[in-house]
């Protein structure tokens, strides 16, 4: 399993170097195109084209360094934008090989919480099917017969009323 894990860490290091070398790359080339071809429009008024541009003969090398700057920050923009992406792709990358580190050391220790809790219950129904010890036996002695007693007589009371509980209301009393 661990050289598994080294050769995909070996080859998402690889992957994350090729991504951050065509970042560089693509970074540089938008900046080199941009200046080449900034520095070509720029440099439109000292050709022989000249007579399609109104700008005189005489802004000629400031055109080219106008030309070649605009160039160079429009090259930049872009190139900058699309290595972004491939730091992106590369960032993706290396999270990509942590998540599923994390996962395999997460998968390692449920097999690990399982097996315990597999060995637990197998020890838990082992006890309760384990037959009990044997108890001891006390030995208790035989009751002796007791003779019967006769029944008693009930002698039975008549029943009273009770006292009322409270006292009679008098209707004619003002």
């Amino acid at each position: 399993m661990s050289a598994d894990r080294g050769d995909a860490q070996r080859a998402v290091g690889e992957l994350v170097a090729h991504y951050e070398t065509k970042a560089r790359a693509v970074g540089r080339l938008g900046v080199a195109i941009g200046a080449a071809s900034g520095a070509a429009v720029g440099s439109v008024p000292l050709s022989p084209l000249h007579a399609a541009w109104p700008i005189p003969t005489n802004f000629g090398f400031a055109t080219v360094l106008g030309g070649l700057f605009v160039g160079v920050m429009i090259g930049y923009v872009i190139g900058d934008g699309r290595a972004q992406l491939y730091h992106r792709m590369a960032e993706q990358a290396r999270l990509q090989l942590q998540l599923e580190e994390r996962v395999s050391e997460n998968d390692t220790r449920m097999g690990q919480l399982l097996t315990a809790l597999t060995a637990r219950a197998a020890a838990a129904v082992q006890a309760q099917t384990a037959p009990p010890p044997p108890q001891p036996q006390v030995v208790q002695p035989q009751p002796q017969p007791v003779a019967a007693a006769p029944h008693p007589y009930l002698r039975t009371v008549a029943v009273t009323s009770a006292p009322p509980l409270s006292p009679p209301l008098s209707g004619g009393k003002s």
